[in-house]
């Protein structure tokens, strides 16, 4: 019977939903390596049939991801028990229908939410080489080989960074420092030329 298989469907789904709420996300485990390579595939199937069938590929990728199929089995499970379980359609074929609608729609419209906020996330991110060239107000004084703190404006964002120098006079609160390389998460400056 049907009935079983939904009820199967939602348990499974809401165990996998509420795991992946509660033990931490982290792109669902495999899911990165997943949404990483059916993203990859996607690209590549993009070059190889034209631009036009992109949201084609996007369809059969997002089936690779943990992702799609947990909220698939969720909202599959659910609506097949709301329609069927509680008599709301004369045909089960009806409610089976709409049940697979349901969940395909929820789990590719989940992935291209998670897919999108990934990607506005990396292009916003600031790497290392932004930092570079960069000149900042110094937010606590430090002598050379010594950590101090350095505020920076980096794509319209204001950050706060740990510095350092090489050079043999310190910086004081307030003056202004050019950072001139990046240590993991320190900045090196230096002193702008003509100050």
């Amino acid at each position: 019977m049907l009935i079983y298989l939904y009820l199967f469907a939602f348990g499974l789904g809401g165990v996998l939903l509420l795991g992946s709420i509660f033990i931490g996300d982290k792109d669902t485990g495999g899911d990165a390596g997943h949404d990483g390579d059916a993203s990859s595939q996607a690209q590549h199937f993009d070059h190889g049939v034209g631009e036009g069938h992109g949201g084609v590929a996007g369809l059969f990728t997002a089936f690779f991801s943990l992702r799609f199929w947990m909220f698939f089995l969720a909202f599959f499970g659910l609506t097949g028990l709301v329609l069927d379980g509680l008599d709301l359609v004369d045909s089960p074929a009806f409610a089976l229908v709409a049940a697979l609608a349901m969940g395909l729609l929820t789990g590719q419209g989940t992935v291209a939410v998670f897919r999108n906020l990934s990607h506005s996330e990396t292009s916003t991110a600031a790497s290392a080489a932004d930092y570079i060239g960069r000149s900042g107000r110094v937010l606590v004084g430090f002598a050379a080989g010594d950590l101090g703190k350095v505020r920076l404006t980096l794509k319209g964002t204001t950050v706060d960074v740990l510095a350092t120098t090489e050079e043999e006079r310190g910086f004081a609160s307030g003056e202004e420092a050019l950072v001139i390389a990046m240590n993991d998460t320190t900045a090196v400056v230096a002193r702008a030329p003509g100050i």
